[in-house]
């Protein structure tokens, strides 16, 4: 019996469903993070950044992903050769295990949050208030952050906090529910309606 589940095992991880996907998969706070976007947004430097800052790369450029049992995606690089290098315009080919330590680097891991980068759109309404938006990757739900990038913005540490946000996601807390909770619970209170008739009189 002990031979036969660990078979299984093996032949489940051998023969699941898999796909290759365009971005850089990182992990961060213990969460396993695949940036994506278009050609020169900004991936490679952005998950340079956090590798900077103590997170670590799993792959860069072409990632594999499999669907383990159908339950859950695993990641990593399509290449064993080049999996831990990261090209950076201006600069090259850099080895991400010389650099920065085997410490930095990661062999593979679950993928738990998809970060979509795209540039800053005036006419476009993004989320504010944190709704909950997923991506189907072969046929599993995983949830989806797009953050529109402009001069100025600290994107790495945006995905850090996203990063922190789904932890407390899955631990049962959701910021932007108790957020939604408390506004109704203050709207329905004497308070509120005594705010709300002296700003009408107000505004009369």
């Amino acid at each position: 019996s002990e031979f036969s589940a660990r078979v299984m095992r093996v032949l489940s991880n051998i023969f699941a469903p898999n796909q290759t996907i365009h971005g850089v998969f990182v992990e961060g706070f213990g969460v396993g993070i695949l940036i994506k976007g278009d050609s020169g947004v900004g991936k490679s430097e952005i998950a340079l950044e956090l590798i900077e800052r103590g997170h670590r790369l799993v792959a860069d450029d072409a990632l594999n992903i499999r669907c383990v049992s159908g339950n859950y995606l695993i990641g990593k690089g399509a290449s064993v050769v080049i999996s831990h290098h990261m090209e950076i315009r201006g600069l090259g080919i850099i080895n991400i295990t010389h650099l920065f330590g085997v410490g930095a680097i990661r062999d593979e891991k679950k993928l738990e949050l998809v970060v979509q980068l795209e540039e800053w759109d005036s006419k476009k309404v993004y989320d504010r208030i944190g709704s909950e938006e997923t991506i189907d990757i072969l046929g599993i739900k995983v949830p989806l952050v797009v953050i529109p990038v402009k001069p100025g913005r600290n994107i790495p540490i945006i995905i850090e906090t996203a990063a922190m946000n789904e932890r407390l996601k899955r631990m049962g807390y959701d910021s932007a529910k108790e957020f939604s909770s408390n506004v109704m619970n203050w709207l329905e209170t004497k308070s509120a309606r005594a705010y709300f008739l002296e700003e009408k009189h107000t505004f009369k």
